[in-house]
């Protein structure tokens, strides 16, 4: 069993690519308004279970989830494109990143606590009620696209919970920098970051290369939400720019 890498962009463009890791409860839907913004090679990693996977039993670790993604995505492409993940994604991300024993063009990190920074045991006790306010406070909502029907809301529901027991047992990557520059971004109003600039600004050990750490308005993926897609773009592409000019601290 692997993870699905499926095409999200429309474009015909060979220059830049870009590979999205969804975050928990997360479906490549949420993201094509989003690939359909840019120009570029957009990609994405749709995990099993999820999404037009349903039918398939989905990975039981977030381990899995890697060993299943890094076998979905060939090595040479992954290297020259950037790696956008959001929540649990990143950790996915990373994980992949040291199966396939390179790193990615860029990997930018979004609201995501650094590995080394995080509660495992936090969400172990929540029940779907509880995670169903969260789930429309924090801004989940738009990536999981599935608010129109009671049915289609258990749905999400059951995704968001089902990928909360893979973070609960997940202990974190192994201890391995990558070389590439990482850019770590998160929500000012996001709840999950009560250790603020401390849990973001730990990705800077997981990278021998730049790094940039940016606070930007909004709760929990609130860079996902509808009508925001150009300037999610722009705010990639000054992050590249800042890499590439060596001057990480302009974002």
């Amino acid at each position: 069993m692997t993870a699905a890498l499926l095409s999200l962009s429309t474009s015909d463009s060979r220059g830049r690519g870009y590979l999205l890791f969804p975050p928990a409860g997360g479906t490549l839907q949420a993201f094509e308004q989003l690939a359909g913004a840019t120009d570029a090679d957009v990609r994405g990693i749709e995990y099993a279970g999820h999404g037009g996977r349903l039918a398939e039993p989905p990975a039981s670790t977030v381990e899995e989830l890697a060993a299943q993604s890094a076998a979905a995505v060939p090595t040479a492409w992954f290297s020259r494109s950037v790696t956008i993940a959001f929540g649990m994604g990143a950790f996915v991300a990373v994980e992949t990143a040291q199966r396939l024993g390179v790193s990615p063009r860029a990997l930018i990190v979004v609201d995501a606590c650094a590995p080394q920074r995080r509660s495992p045991d936090k969400n172990a006790k929540a029940g779907a009620s509880a995670m169903g306010r969260v789930f429309g406070r924090t801004g989940l909502t738009p990536v999981a696209g599935y608010r129109d029907s009671p049915e289609s809301w258990e749905y999400a529901l059951d995704l968001l919970l089902g990928d909360l027991q893979l973070l609960n047992a997940y202990r974190g990557p192994a201890r391995t920098q990558l070389s590439c520059p990482i850019a770590a971004i998160r929500g000012a109003d996001d709840p999950a970051s009560a250790s603020g600039d401390d849990a973001t600004g730990g990705w800077r050990v997981w990278t021998s290369g730049p790094f940039v750490g940016r606070v930007v308005p909004g709760g929990y993926l609130g860079v996902l939400e509808s009508g925001r897609e150009a300037e999610f773009w722009a705010r990639i592409h000054r992050l590249e720019a800042a890499f590439v000019s060596a001057e990480p601290e302009v974002a």
